[in-house]
């Protein structure tokens, strides 16, 4: 089959070739210059063939500019700028495409289609071009902001024309831009509108890009199992593309091919028949005859014997990717059960335990007889209950509603102490606290901890501080007590410090190993001693270093 594809096309190469001459002979400029342009575009998806399609776009450009058709020149520059776009020469594409674009404003401003795409090529160039190329070239501006005015202005004539097709992809364009200026919410705005678009109108090639940006997308924002899922269905679709979608597309410029090719023919014969007056209407109309039956008899044959192979070869591909597809998806499963339930284990162990001791608290306003801390601990505890709650629901929450637990948890516990405990919370100011996303209850155990061990054996109490810094690629959160330390703890056999195990402590450790396989991240905690001048406990600090993007 493929090997029947490649000889159609060698002899549609040879018979434009034949119709250049014809074409040439009767001193016909215009199909001429036509005919250098269909060559040309045949050889650009040729690797080996690059100059021999801009040999040809350059004959036809010189025979546009002999005929003053700037219109048309237009045209001829946007093709030699495409060659370069698949050589990846961005910046040599850029400088044709600027040359056209007035010739474009000029001659086709009233065609909304070829306006539209014109833009689309410059937004995506301006896109994928590097900025040392941009600077070469004298540019000084933005290119991310070019590439958005150029893609807006395609987006909306795209609109406008209902062309549903150029719609999907100049919104995959912009939404590659805004993942480029890692922008992330619109980015996935637009590539989750541009992949249904891409759906509705049944394209293959544009939905199995748009596939592939969506994967990037949410590996970027660390929504890993978006990620995979994504990605496995960009494999699918590329599979689909490298195993139907060049047969079915090569077949049918074929058709159109042999089509355009018998009409161009009888035209030619036409031609040359006014000319030398050698063959009579009959003769004429009875050819023309001949060749549309021939033609659709191969066309019918062709069809039958294409759809019956490509069905054929669909189901067994189908079949077995389907299998493929279907046991990795198990493995990946289990593994994933196995982790989410050690994970949901060891947060279900943690909550009952965070409950207790606040349930312990109201319990000891009560046996006071302190109506009014009573009720304002429980409102506090109601409030807390409910983000302890709805946070646990979630594998991570914002950083903004962790620091509005810890601070719940550290009024409440002030409040039971009353002067003894004494803290404070520390954000940075490159701290995005909305953005930032962290596993919920992480951090209140290290609190927990500090408070029971490092400031209950004091009788003057002491102070927590609670500081969020971000460092490069990750965020660190520090907890530091002027407690009595953790040597001294483990000495002191106070009632209170006895009967209070540190569970939280130990269930974080694991949640933290866990968090690590599950998601190939470099989460950690360290604990440090500290000293004063005397080289006395004043205290411990706890260091946690939490990745982000």
């Amino acid at each position: 089959m493929n090997y029947m594809r490649l000889n159609q096309s060698a002899k549609a190469l040879e018979d434009f070739q034949k119709a250049a001459k014809i074409y040439d002979s009767l001193g016909n400029k215009p199909k001429l210059a036509d005919i250098y342009n269909n060559i040309g575009a045949m050889y650009v998806p040729l690797s080996n063939h690059k100059q021999d399609a801009f040999q040809y776009f350059n004959k036809a450009m010189v025979i546009h500019e002999a005929m003053g058709n700037k219109a048309q020149q237009g045209f001829m520059l946007v093709n030699i700028g495409y060659i370069y776009e698949t050589l990846d020469s961005f910046a040599t594409e850029l400088k044709y495409l600027k040359k056209a674009l007035p010739l474009y404003e000029q001659f086709h401003s009233d065609n909304k289609d070829e306006m539209s795409s014109i833009y689309a090529a410059l937004g995506t160039t301006y896109t994928h071009i590097e900025p040392a190329d941009l600077s070469d070239a004298g540019f000084r501006g933005n290119q991310y902001d070019t590439a958005m005015f150029y893609l807006q202005k395609a987006l909306a004539l795209s609109r406008e024309t209902g062309d549903e097709y150029g719609e999907a992809v100049n919104m995959k364009s912009i939404g590659v831009v805004y993942l480029k200026q890692k922008n992330y919410v619109p980015a996935l705005n637009y590539l989750n509108q541009a992949r249904k678009l891409s759906q509705s109108v049944g394209s293959l090639g544009a939905e199995t890009d748009i596939t592939y940006f969506l994967s990037e997308a949410y590996k970027d924002v660390r929504s890993f199992d978006s990620a995979y899922m994504y990605y496995v269905r960009y494999a699918r679709l590329n599979d689909s593309m490298n195993n139907e979608g060049n047969e079915q597309v090569l077949f049918q410029k074929e058709i159109q091919y042999n089509f355009d090719k018998k009409e161009d023919s009888l035209h030619f014969q036409n031609a040359l028949l006014s000319k030398n007056n050698s063959l009579s209407k009959l003769q004429l109309r009875q050819q023309w005859l001949y060749s549309i039956g021939v033609l659709l008899l191969l066309l019918s044959i062709g069809g039958f014997i294409f759809y019956r192979n490509r069905n054929r070869h669909a189901k067994l591909v189908l079949q077995l990717e389907k299998e493929r597809a279907e046991q990795k998806q198990r493995e990946s499963e289990f593994e994933r059960k196995v982790s989410d339930a050690a994970l949901h284990s060891l947060r279900s162990q943690m909550n009952p335990h965070f409950i207790f001791n606040c349930l312990n608290s109201i319990k000891l306003y009560a046996v006071e007889n302190n109506q009014d801390a009573a009720t304002a601990y429980l409102g506090k505890f109601s409030r807390l209950m409910r983000l302890v709650l709805e946070n646990s629901k979630s594998d991570r929450i914002t950083l903004q509603q962790e620091v509005e637990t810890l601070q719940l948890y550290m009024e409440m516990e002030a409040m039971r102490f009353k002067e003894k405990l004494q803290y404070k919370i520390d954000i940075g100011d490159n701290v995005d606290m909305d953005y930032i996303e962290i596993p919920p209850m992480l951090i209140q155990p290290y609190i927990e901890n500090a408070i029971w061990h490092g400031l209950m054996p004091k009788e003057e109490g002491g102070t927590i501080l609670v500081t969020f810094i971000c460092r490069e690629n990750s965020l660190q959160i520090t907890v530091t007590d002027n407690g009595v330390g953790r040597a001294r703890a483990a000495e002191l056999k106070s009632k209170s410090a006895a009967a209070h195990k540190s569970f939280g402590m130990s269930i974080t450790h694991e949640r933290i190993e866990l968090i690590n396989q599950m998601y190939q991240t470099s989460m950690s905690v360290v604990l440090n001693d500290l000293l004063d001048e005397q080289g006395n406990a004043a205290g411990t600090e706890v260091v946690l270093d939490i990745p982000i993007d």
